[in-house]
């Protein structure tokens, strides 16, 4: 049996985490699983434009809390399993993360709520089920963003498209510049977009939709994750593409 490609898999958890933002900003109260500098940012908007109420506090600390502890598990796992072996374990762990918040998803079937909603001054109850998704949601993608410092691979961004944008742009050779992973990263930022369209497109049948699709591709990527070959340019130590 060949050994897959490591990249694949990464590649596959771009489209997930599109998936993911979809649902838990769209449908789980306004906040991100997975990016926290979109959380930060919507605090501060709220808190500089006096629109800040303290039911907000549930919602926010239910992404960013787990997203940390999340983080620290898979900091621990890589600090004391070098390389190889924290993808063995981390990403199994962030996958069953994601299952089970999809399963309680399909469970409980809480009532979505979305910025909309927010935004137009409506007084909505903070459901425990919506936040417990999240709150799971957001534990796996701590793990995930810390895997990716160590197991990223060099322009594919899984998350935030900044940095990888900014590269197919100024590096092009339009400019005389090396053009370097172009395919990578324009495969990255395809993949996230058509992730996010498509998950905001599912949650007409409900928050557990994209999340099932999330974890039915999630569930495909494992084995490459866990045993695929890394390229020879994946470095020891690499800060995930923006």
């Amino acid at each position: 049996m060949p050994t897959p490609s490591y990249k694949v898999g990464v590649l596959a958890l771009t489209g997930i985490c599109g998936l993911i933002d979809a649902a838990c900003f769209l449908a789980l109260g306004g906040a991100f699983a997975e990016l926290m500098t979109g959380n930060l940012l919507l605090m501060a908007f709220e808190i500089g434009t006096g629109t800040f109420v303290w039911g907000d506090v549930a919602v926010y600390a239910s992404a960013i809390v787990p997203f940390l502890l999340g983080a620290l598990l898979a900091g621990a796992m890589i600090y004391r399993n070098r390389r190889r072996g924290s993808r063995i374990v981390g990403y199994p762990i962030e996958f069953v993360a994601v299952a089970t918040a999809t399963l309680l998803a399909v469970v409980l079937s809480p009532e979505p709520v979305s910025p909309v909603a927010l935004d137009s001054g409506l007084a909505i109850s903070i459901s425990w089920e919506r936040l417990v998704i999240l709150g799971l949601l957001a534990f796996g993608m701590g793990i995930h963003n810390a895997l990716m410092r160590t197991h990223g691979v060099p322009d594919i961004a899984t998350n935030v498209m900044t940095l990888t944008l900014t590269g197919l742009v100024s590096e092009s050779r339009i400019v005389g510049g090396p053009n370097t992973h172009w395919q990578r990263r324009t495969g990255s930022i395809v993949t996230f977009i058509v992730g996010a369209a498509l998950g905001a497109f599912l949650l007409r049948y409900g928050i557990a939709a994209p999340l099932l699709v999330a974890t039915g591709v999630f569930a495909l990527a494992l084995w490459p994750l866990m045993r695929g070959r890394a390229a020879s340019d994946s470095p020891h130590q690499l800060a995930p593409a923006n």
